[in-house]
């Protein structure tokens, strides 16, 4: 009696399983319904499940692609096009520029920090440079460096000139 319990739970979750991934493959298949004629009674609305899952699934991943930054020199730019191509110092990437990025300002070899993300280019600006040090700061690398002087001797003290004596 047990081993028939057993075989009859194992059938009754293969065929649940079967059942699960046709109807699935049934769901992928099938076209989004026609919108349905207004009825002729005024029924109340009732709330109509959601289309697809597939756009939430696509936004999820768009979200989830993390922004990369490379900085580097232009080596090809058509800004006419709007794409151009950063050589990093590990790799080159060829870009293609968002919608907000313009890509008038910039020449080949110009250094540039571009953010992107999937290949299409969301920010675009000019590297900063290496601010100019000031001459104290120069001087200051450019001298070796002085050992720390020793301690001074201590000062011979001076005996304290004799209290006048009380009569």
């Amino acid at each position: 009696m047990k081993k028939f319990f057993a075989l009859f739970v194992a059938v009754a979750f293969a065929l649940s399983l079967a059942v699960m991934a046709v109807a699935a493959e049934e769901k992928k298949a099938a076209p989004a319904p026609a919108a349905p004629a207004a009825p002729a009674k005024a029924e109340p609305a009732k709330a109509a499940p959601a289309p697809m899952k597939a756009e939430p699934a696509k936004k999820e991943a768009a979200k989830k692609a993390k922004p990369k930054v490379v900085t580097g020199t232009i080596e090809a730019l058509d800004a006419a096009a709007g794409t151009f191509s950063v050589k990093g110092k590990k790799e080159t990437v060829q870009l293609k520029a968002g919608e907000k990025v313009k890509l008038d300002g910039f020449k080949m070899g110009d250094k540039v920090t571009a953010t992107y993300t999937d290949g299409v280019a969301s920010k675009v600006v000019a590297a900063k440079k290496a601010a100019p040090k000031k001459e104290g700061e120069m001087k200051k690398e450019m001298a070796p460096a002085k050992a720390a002087p020793a301690p001074a001797a201590p000062a011979k003290a001076e005996p304290a000139p004799a209290a006048p004596a009380k009569k």
